[in-house]
C-alpha cells in the first residue's frame, strides 16, 4: 500500500513539476514537434511523440535505477538514521522545486549548471538525429533528452534514492515520467496554444504551493512516525 501511494506522488509530482518543463523547454518540444518531418498526419504526430517520450521516460528509470542503487549502499553503510538523511533531502529537494517553478528562488538552476557538464557531451549526439525522420530515431533522440540537465528531474531523482530497492527506483521515476508525459504531449502537438495554457500564473503558483507542501509533507513524516512508535528507533 505504501509503495502503491509513493508511485501515485511520483505521478504527481511529474504533472505539477511539468508546468516547470513547459516553462523552460516547451519551445524546444515544439521544435522538436515540427521537425518530425515524416509526421504528416495527427496519428503519425502522436506515435512519433509518443516514442520520444517514451525514450526520455526509460532514460528516467535507468537514472532511477543508479539513484536507488546509491541510496541501498549508503543505508548499508550507514544503518539507522540513513533513510532519515535521504527523506530530509529528497523533501528540500521538492520545496526547492515549488520556489523554482514560482520563481521565487532559482537556487535549482546550479544544478542544472552541474548537469550541463554530462550534457555538453550527449548534445552534439541529439543533433545527428534531427530532423526526425523514422520512428527508431524519435525514440533514440527521447533517450539522450532524457540527460537533459532539469532541476524537476534531479528532484525526483533525490526521492527515488529513497526506494527500498533500485527496482523500485526505477519505476518512481517510470511513474514520475508518465506524470510529465500530458503537458509535453500537448506542447508538441499543439505548441503555443498548449504553451499558453500552461503558463498561466494561477496553474503555476498552484503547481509550486502543492510541491512545496509534498516537500514539507516528506520532511516530517518520518517525525511523525517515530512520535508514533517511539519504539521504532
Amino acid at each position: 500500500m505504501e509503495q502503491s501511494l509513493n508511485l501515485l506522488a511520483a505521478f504527481s509530482v511529474g504533472f505539477l513539476g511539468s508546468l516547470h518543463c513547459v516553462g523552460m523547454c516547451g519551445g524546444i518540444s515544439a521544435a522538436l514537434g515540427q521537425s518530425m518531418g515524416n509526421a504528416n498526419t495527427l496519428t503519425q504526430r502522436i506515435t512519433y511523440q509518443c516514442l520520444f517520450s517514451g525514450g526520455r521516460i526509460g532514460s528516467y528509470m535507468i537514472a532511477g535505477l543508479l539513484a536507488a542503487s546509491l541510496g541501498e549502499g549508503f543505508r548499508y553503510l550507514y544503518e539507522g538514521q540513513a533513510q532519515l538523511i535521504l527523506r530530509s533531502i529528497a523533501g528540500s529537494m521538492m520545496i526547492a522545486l515549488g520556489l523554482y517553478l514560482s520563481q521565487l528562488w532559482r537556487g535549482l538552476a546550479k544544478l542544472e549548471q552541474l548537469g550541463g557538464l554530462l550534457w555538453k557531451h550527449i548534445a552534439p549526439l541529439t543533433r545527428r538525429l534531427l530532423p526526425v525522420k523514422h520512428p527508431a530515431q524519435a525514440l533514440a533522440l527521447g533517450a539522450l533528452w532524457g540527460w537533459l540537465p532539469c532541476g524537476l528531474v534531479y528532484s525526483a531523482l533525490s526521492w527515488s534514492v529513497t526506494a527500498p530497492s533500485p527496482v523500485m527506483g526505477a519505476l518512481t521515476m517510470g511513474y514520475f515520467g508518465l506524470g510529465t508525459l500530458p503537458a509535453m504531449l500537448g506542447v508538441g502537438l499543439f505548441s503555443g496554444a498548449a504553451q499558453d495554457l500552461l503558463r498561466a500564473p494561477a496553474l503555476r503558483w498552484t503547481g509550486a504551493a502543492l510541491l512545496i507542501a509534498f516537500g514539507v509533507w516528506t520532511l516530517i513524516s518520518p517525525w511523525l512516525g517515530h512520535s508514533a512508535h517511539p519504539h521504532m528507533g
